[in-house]
């Protein structure tokens, strides 16, 4: 009980600095809006999950996780076009889809993908990744380890598959967000060699 308490926490915390990056600076660059729709999906799905295995503390978290989720999508409406709207549209009838065919918990052990992967996708395409936080990645290499160790030891499949997925997911992201970083900073060291000395300073 305890293990998953402390997983739940790392959690939410989790979901908090993007939302607050996002409107404390207004700046959405790199931040994917399709992942931030599917996180919402995804807390729903946990949800009735969590609900028809007596999983207290898995659907009591994502009620919870509905809340930073919905922020985040209100802080990005303007991102969402006609493809993100379809792309989000498609993880909802997957999910439901899954649910008719028996293989509910499976999905939402790979639907961690719906919510990483659009994210890992634009990192991986796009060189300006201003508008994401480091933070919610760092966390999230906390909440991916407790999750797969809470799925380990009560045997439950979808849970360790998160874990899996989240914690490839998170590298991937931080590496990514570090590489553009690094060149960003270089290049304006190279156009402003001024700017560069002050830095040292």
């Amino acid at each position: 009980m305890t293990l998953s308490l402390l997983a739940s926490a790392i959690f939410l915390i989790r979901l908090i600095p993007q939302p607050a990056r996002l409107w404390r600076t207004g700046v959405t660059a790199g931040v994917s809006p399709v992942a931030a729709a599917n996180a919402v999906t995804s807390a729903s799905a946990w949800l009735i999950y969590g609900a028809a295995r007596g999983l207290l503390v898995v659907w009591a978290v994502s009620v919870a996780a509905l809340v930073p989720g919905a922020w985040t999508v209100s802080l990005l409406r303007r991102e969402f076009g006609r493809p993100e709207v379809l792309a989000a549209g498609a993880v909802v009838g997957s999910l439901a889809l899954s649910a008719v065919a028996g293989v509910f918990g499976a999905a939402l052990g790979l639907g961690v993908l719906a919510t990483a992967g659009p994210q890992v996708w634009r990192s991986v395409r796009h060189s300006d990744l201003r508008g994401i936080a480091p933070a919610t990645w760092f966390v999230a290499i906390a909440d991916a380890v407790l999750w797969g160790a809470y799925g380990v030891s009560i045997g439950d499949g979808a849970l360790q598959g998160y874990g899996a997925v989240l914690l490839a997911s998170a590298a991937i992201v931080l590496i990514r967000i570090a590489w553009t970083s690094g060149r960003r900073d270089a290049s304006v060291a190279r156009t402003s060699p001024d700017v560069a000395r002050s830095w040292v300073r």
